[in-house]
């Protein structure tokens, strides 16, 4: 996602460089001719120092994460620390829906199911470990190398979004919910980011975003955005004279985790893999614990 600026400032750099040369060569022989000081044979053009390979202009990437107020913006506030979150994702004839728990002991179960007038898709995985892995669906998946990105990607930046936009929205945290607020907030300038380790969606200004958060059931916070947004192409590039909507809407909730899902989990029918390889089978979630030595 991060194409390289035009190389044009650099090569008017060298053309700069070669005409003074050439300035020089020039006067040199006319003084020798002249009588003058003696000729002095010049580095040819090979000798000029080389451009560096990266010809991008100095100064934070906009489509990059980061600190500046020219930066994009990533989830990284109150609202990305929920400990379950359930959204639904509308975009045109696309509907998403992707849950996801985050226990206090590191595993993360994450469910999808999607709908395009193309078919449907839908799975769950269970993260055990840094290398290792449940899942279950119908679909013709990848190599296992490329299975987490193909499930995950979608719910991953989807919540990612959600974050991003309550923290610019919202006035305050998931705390200071304690009765209906507007949401509200847009830029001119920056982009939104979201990511995972192999893959990143940018949404380009002007961006908008409006909606309610208010108290749902059991301490959760409940959701209902409208983003409007410009595209950006593959390269990189915003997408002129087009606007994007997407509709979110669900829950979260950003209670204490709890310790662990448990151990009677049932997991009949998923398969296991770790570091890329198949394990065997596994029916409930200590079974899986055990065979990637948790």
């Amino acid at each position: 996602m991060r194409p390289p600026f035009s190389a044009r400032p650099r090569a008017r750099a060298a053309v700069r460089i070669a005409a003074a040369a050439a300035l020089c060569a020039c006067t040199t022989l006319a003084a020798a001719q002249s009588g003058g000081l003696p000729a002095t044979a010049l580095p040819g053009l090979a000798a000029v120092p080389k451009p560096p390979a990266d010809l991008r202009l100095p100064g934070p990437d906009p489509r990059d994460c980061g600190p500046s107020r020219h930066s994009a913006l990533c989830a990284a506030g109150r609202w990305s620390q929920f400990a379950h979150m359930e959204t639904t994702v509308k975009a045109g004839a696309f509907t998403g829906t992707y849950t996801m728990e985050r226990p206090a002991n590191g595993e993360v179960l994450t469910t999808y199911a999607e709908r395009t007038p193309g078919g449907r898709r839908g799975g769950e995985v269970l993260l055990l470990a840094d290398d290792a892995f449940a899942y279950r669906t119908r679909e013709q998946l990848p190599t296992d190398d490329d299975i987490l990105d193909y499930m995950l990607s979608a719910p991953n930046m989807a919540m990612q979004l959600v974050a991003v936009l309550l923290d610019e929205g919202v006035l305050g945290g998931p705390a200071d919910v304690t009765g209906r607020i507007a949401v509200s907030a847009g830029s001119d300038a920056q982009y939104i980011r979201t990511e995972t380790p192999t893959t990143a969606a940018l949404y380009g200004p002007p961006w908008r975003v409006t909606g309610t958060v208010r108290p749902g059931d059991g301490g959760r916070v409940q959701f209902s955005l409208r983003f409007s947004f410009r595209p950006v192409d593959p390269s990189g590039r915003l997408a002129r004279g087009r606007t994007e909507t997407i509709e979110l809407s669900g829950l979260a909730s950003f209670a204490d985790r709890r310790g662990a899902m448990p151990d009677s989990l049932d997991l009949v029918g998923w398969k296991i893999v770790r570091a890329g390889r198949p394990l065997p089978a596994a029916s409930t979630l200590a079974q899986a614990r055990s065979s990637v030595g948790r």
